[in-house]
């Protein structure tokens, strides 16, 4: 798999994501609904980092697509396991379990509001989770070449970035309060 494969699939998919959530807010008339039981103290909170998030997502981003050749990409692997040139493909995993979940979080969420269920609630938190795990992964991933690729550790601090909001904020938080 090459690394252009992945750049593609995330530049075609991100933009999906914004789309689905543009149509989702649109669904309600009043988008608050989507909150849950989220208090109005802890959305100003948890708005602004949304930016500090994507700026993240960002700072990977670059590292992986515009700043690592296709070779130092295909040498990450995880901390436990030797280099064997199959960073391409795992970076396509952690980036097709992030985005895909991303896609389908907001239709779920609208689906569930409309008509609850305990499939449905199950569904939304194992949605929320994977994207959560993966966004913790993509740092797991760079990790080991912290100390020989430059600026991983800037993909480290993305990762953990990204990972506040959609692990912490959204897969716990966000889950704990929503009123399931």
């Amino acid at each position: 798999m090459k690394r252009s494969t992945v750049f593609w699939f995330a530049n075609i998919v991100g933009p999906l994501i914004l789309v689905s959530y543009w149509r989702g807010v649109g669904a309600f008339s009043d988008p608050s609904v989507y909150w849950g039981d989220v208090p109005e103290s802890m959305r100003t909170i948890i708005v602004p980092w949304m930016f500090v998030a994507a700026a993240g997502y960002m700072l990977m981003m670059h590292r992986f697509f515009l700043s690592w050749s296709e070779e130092e990409v295909a040498s990450l692997h995880w901390p436990w396991q030797e280099g064997d040139g199959q960073g391409v493909r795992r970076l396509f995993v952690l980036y097709a379990a992030f985005l895909l979940c991303s896609l389908v979080w907001i239709d779920l969420t609208r689906m569930y509001i409309q008509g609850p269920s305990a499939l449905g609630a199950v569904v939304i938190v194992a949605v929320l989770w994977t994207a959560g795990l993966a966004s913790v992964g993509f740092g797991v991933l760079a990790w080991p070449a912290r100390e020989r690729l430059p600026g991983a550790k800037l993909v480290v601090l993305g990762s953990v970035m990204l990972s506040i909001q959609c692990t912490w904020w959204d897969a716990i938080y966000w889950v704990a309060n929503f009123g399931f």
